[in-house]
């Protein structure tokens, strides 16, 4: 039994009031603090970022993954992984890209799927087999092949292992010590070479010469997705004259002392023209230079622009058709006695130039469709260094193409009369993207796969991807229709061999089913390195060479890879085996449109008939704080280390943690650009605070809670803790739709908005008094703390694909301390959605907000408001949460946090010294279902009792004693 006992004690110059509470005696300035249900929990405030390895150690973040995987669920989600190169230290776009992923995994969980995720590594290729080279300086030509490739590998290996742990500190779930896949292992190159042999006898692969994208930095031919534009590459622009040599019909009569003028910005393949195009439904005009006194072929539309860029002055002779010009011809400028054909064709232009198109087959993609469509020659003039061959002339021979034979071509023109113009041109030029140095076209012997064969097939299954952005679908039509063909031979050595061989005399190559499967099998059992290592005898023998009479010895093995887009591109068929070769999603940023995306789609269609992912999600690329990209010359590079871990000056790069980056990198807009800074990771890291201080609270209010026993049904919950579940309600159903429909901002804005604007600002506030001052197990005080407890479990797991440290860590607060990745989604009772009481609280909260305005918050204590109004339907809505007329502790009365609170139709009391009037209107919904304006006034006067030095309300009978409503929850109702 609890006494009370109000006795002085000691000196009366030391007056110390004693009470009696549960047989302990309290004394001095805790005798009421100590009988109040104050807030306790261990869980801290600061300091999160240091303490999320210890959270992911104790919560098992490193095991979570399999855990899922042996779970028995009928629900399956694969999220197939786009590889990363394995060529540097992780960056923020990296951070990006795995931390969208990994939000959706932890979803998914939540919701019940099993998910199928393998992170994965490119480890092939041109940019790893550079850096591997460089870390030495030793001239890589004087290297074997495997020297080369146990360089790459070495290299490869280290740049996974920082990736990796990057990947782990930003809490990505997978299972990292053997779920990955590596495009280095020799079951997945078995697996590569499968796909290779199966596009090959249906045809999609086939050896031929073509002009392909060339860069002699690197010796080796390039996809357009292995390309960079430089918009600032100065060109050499030329305007020169091919001599008519013929025009048909009645033409001829204009051929004489007649040019045609043709314009380019590379002077170099001029020696290979081998025809001058012309638009057939174009006009084209035959014009005098009144200064020369020679005749020009033009473009109609051309002849005024041209006239102005060469400074002359032009007089029309005649006009015709372009069609009108088949049959014709021209002398070659560089090669005496050579003509070559003037030649319909769709690809010229008119906005620029002379409406006549300089066309080298060797040098071009138009120009070698010219060479098929009309029979002309291809001749390969260029080596890999770019040098030309000596059947060009003693001029050219062995002269770079880039940086020595244009000035050597244009002197040759300018010499026999035949240059026009010269003058220097910038504009947007192709280079190599790992050299950043330029290339060309030339003519190689590669390898292709016939995109046009497949592309229509392609599309159609497009058709059946769900895409987002909007735009995504377009972007992935325009990189197909451009593509009739792709070369995926690279001239190499660390990669996959294309497994392939040539006859030593005829250059024909060898490639069969038995010799690929040979291979294959070596490959799966040695890795690739056993191509470099073995003799050609083993790699192929003499069995399975088909035509008898042949020996191994009769073949080389061939020297080129397989294009590192053709690595990842098959990716589908070795990591998605357990999900029968096709993924829920593929997820990864927009410069994969012509890369990732579309090789995956080539090969998968070509080998499956459909597309290797049902959904496709495009993310945009990161921006420094000011939306500039960025760069180490501007300073604004963002290391995703330094924004978890801190830098070397803490205070201006403080530790913020996983979360923080998380949550920056989900709040944005990441559909289209991402923006990251100093700044922006601050106020991120104030919000998550904010979040972290609300989860505290709940905490600390329920540490004498036992949701078993102590849970409260709805029905027996306070007014206000209805409404909030309503609130709740609301919110669970608009947090699992975004989640579904991968807005992880508006996530983000609505956990803030919940949190800032009810929970805080009203939920919280108002209940404080409540929580603190009722009886501990009191069904006020257990209402309240069963909110709390939904309000927890709710918004915790929310959070938790986006915050898993922060959620984590707030489910080891609780009593069973268990994993909330493996307790499933919210639930938000369908009892809890109660709009007609939303209307009544939504209406009687503007009240309250004029109340507060008009005296300030904090102070609300200190007064007591009487709320006046004739409106039957507001009236209604008061006398629903207070039946007496005036109260301390209604549900009225704690809405408005007032000590006292009094509901009238007509002003009863009369204002006094230091009262405030004010009146307001609120819109209520009548029976109709019409919302109507309700007036009211309120009469807001000085508190008329004392102050309760324990709940801190003016609603003491007496001075220096506790108000009747703390007496009884002291003594439990003894008093």
């Amino acid at each position: 039994m609890l006494r009370i006992c109000w006795k002085t004690w000691g000196s009366p110059l030391k007056l110390k009031n004693c009470i009696m509470v549960r047989g302990k005696r309290y004394f001095s300035s805790k005798k009421y603090a100590d009988t109040l249900n104050l807030p306790k929990t261990t869980f801290e405030l600061w300091g999160a970022g240091k303490r999320e390895e210890d959270i992911r150690r104790v919560c098992g973040f490193s095991e979570l993954y399999s855990w899922q995987r042996k779970q028995e669920t009928g629900k399956a989600f694969c999220l197939h992984d786009g590889p990363p190169y394995a060529n540097g230290d992780p960056h923020i776009g990296h951070a990006l890209n795995k931390i969208l992923k990994d939000v959706i995994n932890r979803y998914k969980l939540l919701r019940g799927y099993r998910v199928h995720y393998k992170p994965g590594w490119d480890c092939h290729g041109l940019p790893i087999e550079l850096k591997a080279l460089s870390e030495k300086e030793e001239d890589f030509r004087k290297l074997s092949p495997p020297e080369i490739r146990r360089k790459a590998r070495n290299f490869a290996a280290k740049a996974i292992d920082r990736q990796m742990e990057a990947f782990k500190k930003w809490g990505i779930m997978a299972e990292w010590e053997s779920g990955c896949y590596y495009t280095f292992d020799k079951e997945y190159e078995a697996s590569q070479l499968r796909i290779f042999h199966q596009m090959y006898q249906k045809g999609f692969i086939y050896r031929d010469l073509k002009p392909v994208n060339w860069s002699p930095s690197s010796r080796t031919a390039l996809a357009e997705a292995e390309l960079e534009y430089n918009p600032n590459h100065v060109s050499p622009s030329i305007y020169v004259k091919f001599p008519v040599s013929k025009l048909p019909g009645k033409l001829a009569e204009y051929s004489t002392n007649l040019h045609a003028a043709i314009w380019t910005t590379t002077p170099w393949t001029i020696p290979a023209n081998e025809a001058i195009c012309y638009m057939p439904a174009k006009d084209y005009s035959v014009v005098r230079c009144a200064e020369t006194g020679e005749n020009l072929l033009l473009a109609a539309e051309r002849v005024e622009e041209m006239a102005e860029i060469l400074g002359k002055k032009f007089e029309r002779i005649v006009s015709f058709g372009g069609s009108e010009l088949e049959g014709g011809s021209c002398f070659h400028p560089t090669i005496s006695g050579k003509t070559v054909p003037l030649l319909p064709a769709a690809h010229v232009k008119m906005s620029m130039g002379t409406g006549l198109v300089h066309t080298a087959p060797a040098h071009g993609p138009e120009d070698y469709g010219i060479a098929v469509q009309f029979n002309l020659p291809l001749h390969c003039t260029v080596d890999e260094d770019g040098i030309f061959s000596p059947e060009v002339g003693q001029d050219l021979a062995g002269k770079n193409v880039l940086t020595e034979a244009n000035d050597i071509v244009i002197e040759m023109l300018r010499c026999n009369g035949s240059l026009l113009k010269q003058s220097n041109y910038v504009h947007s030029y192709p280079y190599d993207w790992r050299t950043k140095q330029p290339i060309i076209i030339r003519p190689s012997k590669q390898w292709f796969i016939n995109t046009g064969a497949i592309k229509d097939r392609a599309l159609e299954c497009l058709e059946n991807v769900e895409m987002l952005p909007s735009h995504a679908l377009n972007s992935m039509r325009t990189y197909l229709d451009g593509r009739t063909f792709w070369c995926i031979s690279r001239q190499r050595v660390w990669g996959v061999p294309i497994p392939v061989f040539y006859n030593k005399e005829t250059d024909e190559p060898l490639l069969t089913s038995e010799s690929v499967s040979h291979v294959t099998s070596l490959i799966e059992k040695h890795g690739s390195d056993c191509w470099w290592n073995l003799p050609v005898e083993e790699l192929l023998p003499d069995s399975l060479i088909p035509k008898s009479g042949s020996k191994s010895k009769d073949f080389v093995k061939g020297e080129d890879i397989l294009d590192i887009w053709f690595d990842s591109g098959s990716s589908w068929s070795h990591v998605l085996k357990d999900s029968d070769e096709q993924a829920d999603l593929y997820l990864e940023g927009e410069d994969q449109y012509g890369a990732w995306f579309q090789t995956s789609l080539l090969t998968s269609v070509a080998v499956k008939d459909r597309a290797p992912y049902r959904s496709l999600l495009v993310h945009g690329f990161t921006l420094d704080g000011e939306g500039r990209k960025m760069s180490k010359s501007l300073g604004n590079v963002v290391d995703p280390d330094v924004v978890v871990s801190g830098g070397k000056n803490k205070k201006t790069d403080p530790v913020y943690g996983a979360d923080v980056l998380r949550w920056r990198l989900a709040e944005s807009s990441w559909l289209t650009r991402v923006q990251v800074g100093p700044e922006l990771f601050a106020m991120t890291n104030q919000n998550i605070l904010k979040i972290r201080n609300t989860i505290r609270y709940f905490l600390g209010n329920l540490y004498d809670f036992d949701p078993t026993s102590d849970l409260r049904p709805h029905a027996d919950l306070l007014p206000i803790d209805k409404y909030m579940l309503h609130l709740l309600h609301d919110y669970g159903s608009k947090v699992a739709t975004a989640y579904d429909s991968y807005e992880f901002g508006e996530i983000t804005a609505k956990v803030t908005e919940l949190i800032h604007g009810k929970i805080s600002a009203f939920y919280l506030d108002t209940m404080k008094d409540r929580l603190y001052c009722e009886a501990y197990d009191s069904l006020e005080r257990r209402s309240c703390q069963s909110v709390l407890h939904h309000l927890l479990e709710v918004i915790v797991r929310s959070i938790a694909p986006i915050t898993p440290h922060l959620a984590e860590e707030a489910f080891m607060h609780r009593p069973d301390a268990v994993s909330v990745f493996k307790t499933g989604w919210f639930h938000c009772d369908s009892s809890w959605h109660q709009p007609e009481l939303a209307a009544v609280l939504g209406a009687l909260c503007s009240v309250r907000e004029t109340f507060l305005a008009a005296i300030h918050a904090p102070r609300s204590r200190e007064y007591d408001v009487t709320v006046c109004t004739n409106d039957i339907q507001l009236l209604g809505y008061l006398q629903a949460l207070q039946e007496e007329t005036t109260s301390s502790t209604s549900h009225l009365s704690e809405l408005m946090m007032a000590s006292f609170t009094t509901v009238a139709m007509e002003m009863e009391r009369s204002p006094t010294e230091g009262s405030i009037q004010v009146a307001g209107s609120v819109g209520v919904p009548s029976t109709n279902g019409v919302t109507s304006s309700a007036e009211y006034s309120l009469l807001i006067q000085p508190a008329s009792h004392h102050h309760c030095k324990r709940c801190r309300k003016r609603t003491a009978e007496m001075p220096n004693q506790p108000c009747s409503r703390c007496l009884l929850a002291m003594s439990g109702g003894w008093e």
